[in-house]
């Protein structure tokens, strides 16, 4: 009970760090980026150590293996490459809706930093933590790169994910994009080799009605996504859609689903809302997993723009 309490108190403490430097921010003009940094740095720190405090046992996120075998390592590395991907790959380095890329691109100059929380409060109870930088490099071109690893219950795997999204054609309405992923271990290959994923869609928005809709494909290399059904590490490939439309009645506010197809890590179901008010904008979905009700889950995200 100690440790739900404090558990508690740091989750606490992180929506006030959030809130407080997003205030500061405000009130002091010339110091929005500083602020911004300082709100991500100090949700995931906090948040961090109440998802730790949470689960009671710190030896879950411990490094180090429990069993001196060789053949126990390599067994225990790949269960927790497993667990992460699992629970952490639906949450990807480029603009999204939820979890699909959407068809918006960045400027040149333009960032995007956004921090996202998968979670299940019931049994089997999980939790996930990632932060997502986007930068415009090109026109039409935008590159990211996310953190994630900040899992609980599990050993942390910590990984990098790099994306590039671009748009070669846009015709009024009507866009083409393109884009891909590499995913990368940061402790080496002990956790895992690095894999990739490409995709592809159509867009369209309805002019009146301001509806767009997003239909296209992906395919993904040996270890991406962790087919259920198929021999771990194995390729994979399916379709994925969105749907997005804005409520005219709430300013800011849009109706939104996104759906990566399979039974693997990323083959998620997701509806829910995005805000935007002034460079903020905030999602709040469920994720629905295929084939799979155990791996349902919430999303919560808060992005920026500068």
């Amino acid at each position: 009970m100690e440790n739900k309490r404090k558990a508690a108190l740091f989750a606490s403490m992180a929506i006030l760090v959030l809130l407080g430097s997003c205030l500061l921010g405000l009130a002091f003009p010339g110091f929005e980026v500083e602020m911004v940094a300082a709100a991500f740095v100090g949700y995931v720190a906090c948040g961090r150590r109440a998802m730790i405090l949470w689960r009671v046992d710190e030896k879950v996120f411990d490094h180090r293996p429990l069993f001196p075998a060789r053949q126990d390592r390599t067994s225990i590395r790949l269960i927790a490459a497993g667990l992460f991907l699992a629970i952490a790959a639906p949450v990807l380095a480029q603009q999204t809706i939820f979890n699909v890329p959407s068809a918006d691109v960045l400027d040149p100059g333009k960032v995007y930093l956004e921090a996202n929380e998968l979670f299940r409060p019931t049994d089997p109870e999980f939790s996930s933590t990632t932060i997502r930088g986007v930068v415009g490099v090109f026109p039409r071109v935008e590159a990211g790169v996310n953190f994630g690893g900040l899992v609980s219950p599990g050993p942390v795997v910590p990984t990098a994910s790099v994306a590039v999204k671009g748009q070669p054609l846009r015709w009024g309405d009507f866009a083409v994009t393109v884009g891909g992923y590499g995913l990368f271990y940061l402790r080496g290959t002990e956790d895992g080799n690095p894999a990739g994923m490409g995709y592809g869609f159509v867009s369209y928005r309805l002019p009146k009605l301001g509806t767009r809709i997003e239909l296209g494909g992906w395919y993904a290399s040996a270890g991406f996504v962790h087919p259920l059904h198929r021999p771990l590490g194995s390729s994979a490939g399916g379709a994925l859609a969105t749907f997005e439309q804005p409520l005219p009645w709430v300013k800011g506010l849009t109706l939104a689903a996104d759906w990566w197809s399979g039974e693997n890590a990323i083959g998620y179901v997701s509806p829910g809302f995005v805000y935007t008010f002034g460079q903020w904008t905030a999602y709040a979905a469920y994720s629905i997993k295929n084939g799979d009700p155990k791996g349902n889950g919430g999303l919560i995200e808060l992005g920026y723009s500068f």
